[in-house]
């Protein structure tokens, strides 16, 4: 079985390819909670996501990108995060149960954080609420949560103390109407919403407060892509959030 480099700051690490490709989606027959359990029934066997050229308008610090962005997931181990503007890539982000990273490379800084802090406030999403973002296959794991909310929504709740998290989603298609991670101390949050436009996201607990709105893009399940998490550590800036 072919293998997967990942490099984090020059530490490396094989993760097992899982396997064959899941070819494609599949609609549900009944609605809501019990349509969710039959998908995941079916889809139980999904490994990784990897989401490719997702069209997106990232805005932050009054600065208005256009990006093609790339995510991949590994279940319950690493998520990747790639835009690129032009060409350039303009951010970078590695996510695994224990740290976040992000590489602004506009502006030449990093940003990390520990996933659960030992003290102070915590994060308002750890990496399992940003692993469920990526796909709804990965909420199969958290159906304990879910509620019927109305004839058209499913909601999951995941709330702790002081802090807010929900995932709604349109009980007809199964997809993702809106999320909402807030922390009622530190007051940051971490929104999303579907419009018109695409799916709206923005937050400020990590880098700055930034806004995106996503579109369309390619969705594979279990493959496998070299990822890399380097920069010259000599022209870069180091921010701990």
């Amino acid at each position: 079985m072919a293998g997967l480099l990942i490099t984090q700051c020059g530490v490396k690490r094989s993760i097992t390819d899982p396997g064959p490709k899941v070819v494609s989606d599949v609609a549900p027959h009944r609605l809501g909670i019990e349509g969710y359990s039959d998908q995941c029934v079916v889809f139980d066997t999904i490994n990784s996501v990897l989401i490719t050229k997702a069209e997106a308008l990232f805005t932050s610090n009054d600065e208005l990108y256009k990006t093609l962005v790339t995510i991949y997931s590994i279940r319950d181990s690493f998520i990747y995060i790639s835009a690129v503007n032009n060409g350039f890539e303009i951010l970078r982000a590695a996510v695994n149960k224990d740290s976040i990273m992000v590489i602004d490379r506009v502006n030449m800084i990093v940003y990390s954080s520990l996933v659960k802090k030992k003290l102070g406030y915590q994060n308002p999403v750890n990496f399992n609420d940003l692993q469920n973002l990526i796909s709804r296959y990965y909420l199969c794991d958290e159906i304990e949560y879910a509620r019927e909310i109305d004839f058209t929504q499913v909601g999951f709740l995941f709330n702790e103390p002081q802090i807010k998290k929900s995932i709604i989603m349109n009980r007809e298609t199964l997809l993702m109407d809106r999320f909402e991670f807030v922390h009622s101390e530190t007051k940051k949050y971490f929104l999303g919403e579907r419009s018109n436009e695409g799916f709206k996201i923005y937050s400020n607990f990590m880098v700055n407060e930034f806004e995106v709105i996503a579109k369309g893009g390619t969705i594979t399940y279990n493959q496998s892509i070299d990822v890399k998490m380097e920069m010259n550590r000599k022209k870069y800036s180091f921010v701990n959030f």
